[in-house]
């Protein structure tokens, strides 16, 4: 009589195991496993964006008029929004990063008030991080590649290595999202489509301020609505800058924006300045492309910047 063999139970090491194999890191993503079935002996293990089109779509519905009022503002198409989400949070909207990223988009808290969220709601959230994916693709002279790895690892990295980036988790990141993208119904053209909220169809985006050769108002159009120039438009006002912060640092005006700058002294550490400045440990990671916490005396680091 032939014998009948049991599966053996499906352990931690096991599941490791199958995540290495498909070439994923452990833990490095909030939307890794966000669906695993509700049997684990399936051993089916996939990230969000392996998900159907029909799936994704189903997804996003529920933020359907947030993310199209919000495309629409900000000039993005709709669906690259909808794809960075789906590899952020696969659309869960109270996810919060180790490192703090909150939201369906993962702004960081300094993040999130550049580009202007000074709350946590999902509305403020998506129009946010839709400027800030405007912003970046401006930048970038409309490249959905370069503008999401800089999403995911920062504006500093991508000007130095351009698309090599050299950290698995930002090339993971930009194959999750151009998958679901693609699945979304996105194109590859440099100039962004605005998606029309009901019809479904999209149409280009008209130039911001037609290219004149010699004309100067024109230029200066042209960069009020560009760029370091719009960019700051977006920063919080410099009256809430706090007495702590403005004790501790420097500061340079500049192209209406206040930066506000810290000398580092002998045995300081990030935690040390954050709380002398009241500006985040994170925050300054990010403001000073920092891969770590090691800092050196002399340095000047770069804690918070404020619009005039």
């Amino acid at each position: 009589m032939k014998r009948r063999v049991t599966p053996r139970k499906f352990t931690k090491v096991a599941f490791n195991a199958l995540v290495i194999a498909a070439g994923l890191s452990i833990g490095s993503s909030a939307a890794l496993a966000e669906e695993l079935p509700n049997k684990v002996r399936n051993y089916v293990l996939k990230t969000c964006d392996q998900h159907s089109s029909s799936t994704l779509e189903r997804k996003a519905e529920e933020y359907e008029e947030i993310i199209q009022s919000a495309a629409e503002q900000a000039g993005v198409n709709a669906n690259l929004i909808k794809a960075v989400i789906t590899a952020e949070t696969c659309f869960r909207p109270t996810a919060i990063s180790p490192q703090g990223a909150a939201g369906l988009m993962q702004l960081m808290p300094a993040t999130a008030l550049r580009f202007g969220a000074f709350d946590t709601s999902v509305e403020n959230n998506v129009q946010a991080g839709a400027r800030y994916l405007s912003f970046l693709l401006k930048r970038y002279d409309g490249s959905i590649h370069h503008a999401i790895a800089a999403y995911n690892s920062g504006e500093g990295t991508v000007d130095r290595h351009g698309l090599e980036v050299p950290y698995r988790e930002t090339q993971d990141y930009m194959k999750r999202v151009m998958n679901a993208y693609y699945k979304l119904g996105g194109s590859d053209d440099l100039v962004e489509t605005i998606a029309e909220s009901k019809s479904g169809k999209s149409k280009k985006r008209e130039p911001l301020v037609e290219r004149t050769v010699g004309n100067k108002r024109a230029r200066f159009e042209e960069r009020k609505l560009t760029g370091r120039f719009a960019e700051r438009k977006l920063l919080p006002s410099c009256l809430k800058a706090s007495r702590r912060l403005q004790r501790a640092t420097v500061y340079r005006d500049d192209d209406g924006a206040r930066v506000f700058y810290y000398r580092v002294q002998k045995n300081d550490s990030l935690d040390k300045i954050e709380k002398l400045t009241g500006a985040s440990e994170i925050a300054i990671k990010r403001y000073n492309d920092l891969a770590s916490s090691r800092i050196k005396a002399g340095q000047k680091l770069k804690i918070s910047e404020c619009r005039l």
